[in-house]
Parts: structure tokens; C-alpha cells; sequence
């Protein structure tokens, strides 16, 4: 589940990884590279979801640049941000377009941003567009999932998510700015054996699609629920951990 405040604890990988996943050396030297780690989510203030935010009749710099500013006052280095497939699909130039322009009211504070690709929480199909006005007294009421039900279960819709991983991750692949890629926030958070077994294929092709244009960033997934603690946990929670460059958590 989503909060206000989240924690980043980056650890070394652990003994079994890919080839083309981070050694321990590489995520020593990241890591030892940061300035103070602290920071917490960010959706603009005027927004109920990540479509809110980035599609173009919504998009709002001036307000991210006033509230980034407060989080710099706080002394906040990152700042967790959700981006979305369908705002992409709608017009990657544009899109991307508004991922530089934040990148830099971002690095104007001193904020290194982690960029969210996907996630799995709250609701399941996600529109392009005009969003729902949030209900008032439910948290993240207007929140929507990314890619959503129907595109994880859909393998057809399947190459235009990796368009979207490969040109958003290449393009900002050797950008200071980024912090690094958490390419999917909780994905097995609310799914069913059928969504589950879909993300299980999917997840690791998402991985290697982010890997493919060689980020200088490491990657991520942070799980869901608290199993990884205890080395235990489901296939997706594995995914996640033997893919990760650097293992994030949220608590």
C-alpha cells in the first residue's frame, strides 16, 4: 500500500544474480556515491494520479517547483515519483518532455527523483484522459494501477509497455538527475492467482527491458508485504530480489 512518508533501505544483492545485474561492488560504489538518502512520495498537490500529474492539460511546473522547494526546505534529497504507461502512449515526446522539465525543478533543489514505471496498487483500470474527482474521507481514492488488469493480462498489449520501459529508461539512462528506477511498486499487491501468474512472465521481461539500455541508474522493485524479511516469500517477491541492482523496502 501507498503512503505519505516512505523509507529506502538500499542493500547489496546477494550472492545469485544475473549477469547483467549489479555486482556488489557496483552497488557499494553506488551507493557510497549518494548524498544523504531522504525523501518521501510526491504527486503534485492539484492531482488525485499519476495521469493527473503528467498528461499535458493537467501538467503543472509551477506548483512542483514551489512544493519540491518545501521538501528542499525540510532537507529531502529524493522524492519517490509515479509515472504512467497510458500518459506515454498518449504522446511520448510530450511525456518526455515533462519528465525533463521535472528532472529539472527536481535538480534545481537538490531533489534526485526515484522514477516509478509500474504499479499494483489501487484501482485496476486505469483511463487516459479526463480523471474521476477523488472521493472525499478514502485514501488515494482516484489512484490507478499501471499497466492495470487488462494490459497484464493481455500479451498483445505487451510490446507497447516494453516501448514504453525502453524509451522512457534510455532516455534518461545516463542522467545524474535520476536517483534510480523502481520499475514496479508492490506488483503482486491485490492481484489473483490468474494476475499473478501473468505478472510472474511479465515482470522479469520488464527487467530485462530496463536492462537493455544499459541505465547508469540502478534498478528496483520494492515488495509487498513483509515475507522477504524472513527469506521466505512468493515467486514475485523472488523476481523482485534476484533482479533488483540494489534491494529496496518499504516499512
Amino acid at each position: 500500500m501507498l503512503s505519505l512518508i516512505f523509507s529506502f533501505l538500499f542493500l547489496f544483492p546477494c550472492a545469485v544474480y544475473s549477469r547483467d545485474r549489479w555486482t556488489e561492488a557496483q552497488a557499494t560504489t553506488w551507493f557510497q556515491s549518494q548524498t544523504y538518502i531522504m525523501g518521501s512520495q510526491y504527486i503534485t498537490s492539484d492531482a488525485g494520479n499519476q495521469l493527473e500529474m503528467f498528461q499535458n492539460d493537467t501538467w503543472n511546473p509551477t506548483l512542483i517547483d514551489q512544493e519540491l522547494g518545501l521538501a528542499e526546505s525540510l532537507g529531502m534529497t529524493t522524492m519517490r515519483i509515479f509515472l504512467h504507461d497510458l500518459a506515454y502512449l498518449q504522446d511520448p515526446t510530450g511525456f518526455k518532455s515533462r519528465v525533463d522539465a521535472l528532472l529539472t525543478i527536481c535538480a534545481k533543489h537538490g531533489i534526485k527523483p526515484l522514477l516509478t514505471i509500474f504499479d499494483s496498487c489501487w484501482n485496476a483500470y486505469p483511463k487516459a484522459g479526463k480523471q474521476p474527482e477523488p472521493r472525499t474521507g478514502v485514501m488515494l481514492s482516484a489512484w490507478v494501477q499501471s499497466p492495470g488488469v487488462i494490459a497484464l493480462l493481455d500479451q498483445t498489449q505487451w510490446p507497447r509497455l516494453q516501448t514504453y520501459v525502453t524509451d522512457v529508461v534510455g532516455t534518461f539512462a545516463n542522467d545524474a538527475r535520476v536517483l534510480g528506477w523502481d520499475l514496479w511498486n508492490e506488483p503482486d499487491n491485490s492481484y489473483n492467482s490468474t494476475q499473478v501468474a501473468a505478472l510472474v512472465q511479465l515482470l522479469p521481461q520488464v527487467f530485462d527491458w530496463a536492462r537493455s539500455v544499459n541505465p547508469t541508474q540502478p534498478l528496483t522493485s520494492g515488495p509487498f508485504g513483509t515475507d522477504y524479511l524472513n527469506g521466505i516469500g512468493g515467486q514475485v517477491t523472488q523476481i523482485q530480489m534476484n533482479n533488483s541492482d540494489v534491494l529496496s523496502f518499504h516499512k
